[in-house]
């Protein structure tokens, strides 16, 4: 089930990046928010069940986690790196800086401080969505000590939430601390991590918060000009849905390849509208639109699963876990 969920949240970003918005609300960003939820529950359950607890445990899920981000990223960076050299699509600007910024992901969570820009026409690094990752990588370096240290997990997964209240009240900057850094979200990884380790109060108390705190905003007009409606409801979403999801045991066909697919999707979105737009491949139907993406996007990830992340996974420690 993990698997339809993960693609249908690589799907809303893509969606949320052809312009696509449901009664206003950016899909991308309520997206985001959930698969953080959903990556900590993964994580977790790979770092407490599957890996042997052994002196180089640390170093096995860093490996991992490696294996599984860095093999069909490079891929597609590659890929789009000779679009942008074929094509001079946006004026790209290669810089060695700028390159070492693109592949070791982490310093796109600081665009706004790190100049990482290869276009420069619109100004985008080579995978614009990647910014999430450098989020995603920070978790996974912090998240083996908080579950090492399980009572530290508590008072600083408090302290990233109210880091991102106090950002969603704009007190601080509501987009960069309730939405992109990780000191604002830190506890949405954790809240995943709750559910699978089954200690549910925290998940169920921040879940009772943000019921709370949303007419609250509305009646009183206090919703940031950012992202304070999407991360509301990826919350309120979010976690009952991975929590539910942690309880099934159907199993459903595609399951796996769909959740194969999906990082790529997520990954190659971007070179896909970038080629159809270079091209100036006239669809007015803003539907159709949508398959051409997904099509485009698909056959990229699908060649990736196939021939880089099998690779990848024969390196990995347990490969079908994630």
């Amino acid at each position: 089930m993990f698997g339809y969920l993960r693609f249908f949240l690589a799907f809303l970003v893509l969606l949320s990046h052809v312009g696509i918005k449901f009664y206003g609300l950016n899909p991308g960003v309520i997206a985001v928010v959930m698969f953080y939820i959903l990556a900590g529950f993964v994580v977790s359950h790979l770092y407490m069940d599957i890996l042997p607890d052994e002196k180089n445990k640390i170093v096995l899920f860093y490996k991992d986690r490696f294996l599984r981000i860095f093999p069909l990223y490079i891929y597609i960076c590659i890929l789009t790196t000779i679009f942008l050299l074929l094509t001079s699509f946006g004026n790209p600007n290669f810089t060695l800086t700028k390159l070492i910024y693109n592949i070791t992901i982490v310093p796109l969570n600081y665009y706004m401080y790190i100049d990482s820009a290869i276009l420069t026409n619109p100004s985008w690094w080579l995978i614009p969505p990647a910014w999430s990752l450098g989020t995603e990588l920070q978790a996974y370096v912090l998240l083996p000590f908080a579950l090492t240290y399980k009572r530290s997990t508590i008072p600083f997964a408090t302290i990233s939430f109210l880091v991102y209240i106090v950002a969603n009240f704009s007190i601080i900057n509501p987009d960069y601390f309730g939405y992109r850094f990780i000191i604002g979200v830190l506890y949405i990884f954790l809240i995943g991590s709750f559910i699978q380790q089954k200690r549910n109060n925290y998940p169920f108390l921040v879940w009772i918060v943000i019921l709370f705190m949303l007419p609250i905003f509305y009646y009183a007009d206090s919703f940031s000009p950012t992202y304070t409606k999407e991360t509301f409801i990826g919350l309120l979403v979010g976690i009952p849905i991975v929590f539910l999801l942690s309880k099934t045991k159907i199993k459903l066909p595609l399951n796996h390849i769909l959740g194969s697919l999906s990082y790529g999707l997520f990954l190659s979105h971007f070179l896909s509208i970038w080629i159809l737009d270079y091209y100036d491949v006239e669809i007015n139907n803003i539907y159709l639109y949508v398959v051409y993406v997904t099509l485009l996007s698909l056959c990229i990830s699908l060649f990736g699963t196939i021939f880089v992340e099998k690779f990848a996974n024969k390196l990995r420690f347990m490969k079908k876990t994630i």
